[in-house]
């Protein structure tokens, strides 16, 4: 009896898996025949976790929901001839750069200063700079690629996904004191490049 018994999960497991690679099969076969429907049932079956993905990142669900539908169209440009072997974490990346390209759009220097209550932290560093910010977005992609791996990840969970200390303290391992410090000091490198650049701090 503890032989049958141990089996079973991975039977589940295995079950599971098979659903999934024949509903890729069968989704993307759609998409090799140029068939409308691959789109409705790639929604069917991945739909709602793809929103998902992009409401994380917008904060909007209209703006979510137009994400997932130009991953669906860059899929039906792209396939065929490309054929991913994981249709989910295909349009998930999509979904993703998408969202990510959605946010950049509609992040001006004050929403982007009042993404968290930040009064004292990048309210000092970027709002009410200049009336002229269309700027910004490329300056901070620019700041953004010159931080280390580890000082982006914590500048981009607090600023851009609103988490606070204690949350990413927990993520990283990190002391909430050392997550404090290293996040102030990526603030006086950004209010630098903003300096350079003709902001008044």
């Amino acid at each position: 009896m503890n032989d049958g018994y141990m089996i079973r999960p991975a039977v589940i497991i295995n079950s599971k898996e098979r659903r999934k690679t024949v509903d890729d099969e069968n989704i993307i076969r759609l998409f090799f025949d140029r068939d409308e429907d691959a789109i409705k049932e790639a929604d069917a079956v991945y739909g709602a976790r793809l929103k998902r993905v992009s409401y994380g990142i917008t904060g909007d669900r209209r703006d979510a929901e137009e994400c997932v539908n130009d991953a669906y169209l860059s899929a039906w440009n792209k396939i065929p001839p490309e054929n991913p072997s994981n249709l989910f974490a295909y349009l998930c990346e999509t979904v993703r750069r998408a969202s990510l390209s959605k946010y950049r759009y509609n992040t001006s220097a004050k929403r982007f200063a009042h993404t968290v209550p930040i009064d004292t932290e990048l309210s000092d560093v970027i709002a009410d700079t200049r009336d002229d910010t269309s700027g910004l977005p490329e300056i901070l992609d620019e700041f953004l690629s010159e931080l280390s791996e580890d000082t982006r990840f914590l500048f981009m969970r607090r600023y851009y996904y609103a988490d606070d200390i204690p949350t990413i303290s927990k993520m990283t391992g990190l002391g909430r004191n050392t997550v404090s410090a290293r996040l102030m000091r990526a603030r006086k490198k950004l209010a630098e490049k903003l300096k350079e650049r003709g902001y008044k701090i």
